[in-house]
């Protein structure tokens, strides 16, 4: 019989074993707050994603005369003329420089699970890149078509390698829909999730997006390799 005041053994593993179970609930309701967190960014990625294919529509049907040029040489800025720089990045902000930005609100072009902040749009700029320079790397978050996208395209479906890709040719609107479009940005850090455990969101020409994950495309490196060749950051 044990003495008033005092604990039994028997008494203190209780204690430690209802401590226990309280912490893997706690533990377990946190892991399934922060799913859930992911999940509501992913998404709001997939809609950024479509609402800048709904943008690319607006623009080869209001614009383009049915055409998408990813080789803006009228731009301001983004480098030198020798040298523009002008990535796949850059063709999706293109979208929102111009007095009349088809997809003018800047939060769109940044994935919300994403570190990368246009700090509300003031690295994006508003009429071609901010101050003549190359875009900064944290003001768009997706990867996109460049100027030698379709040259790059076509090279890989000939199976010749990228030597045969060619710059300057616009993208049409009757573009095969199931060629990947644009994905999230693929230079560390990793979007969503690891490169273990992540996945990415992939657009397609004919708008709808699909969630690839760490099995289908190496997270780090998926862009401009496999399915993605031809896109870029």
């Amino acid at each position: 019989m044990s003495r008033r005041g005092t604990v039994t053994l028997a008494e203190l593993l209780a204690v430690v074993g209802a401590l226990a179970i309280a912490a893997t609930i706690l533990g377990v309701a946190v892991s399934r707050q922060r799913a859930a967190r992911e999940e509501a960014r992913r998404i709001q990625c997939r809609r950024n994603l479509t609402h800048l294919a709904t943008g690319m529509v607006t623009y080869t049907g209001e614009y383009g005369d049915n055409r998408f040029y990813p080789w803006l040489a009228g731009r301001p800025g983004c480098g030198t003329a020798a040298n523009p720089q002008f990535g796949g990045a850059e063709w999706l902000a293109s979208l929102h420089w111009g007095r009349y930005p088809i997809v003018p609100d800047p939060l769109v072009y940044v994935c919300p699970s994403s570190a990368d902040d246009n700090e509300k749009g003031v690295l994006l700029g508003s009429i071609g890149c901010p101050g003549g320079k190359p875009l900064p790397p944290q003001a768009v978050s997706y990867a996109g078509m460049h100027d030698r996208s379709v040259g790059i395209y076509v090279a890989s479906k000939r199976g010749r390698g990228a030597s045969y890709a060619t710059s300057k040719l616009a993208i049409r609107d009757d573009f095969p829909p199931d060629v990947p479009m644009a994905c999230d940005d693929t230079e560390e850090p990793i979007n969503h999730g690891s490169r273990d455990n992540g996945g990415m969101n992939v657009l397609f020409f004919d708008s709808h997006v699909e969630w690839w994950t760490h099995e289908r495309v190496d997270l780090e490196r998926g862009v401009g390799t496999g399915e993605l060749v031809h896109l870029r950051n």
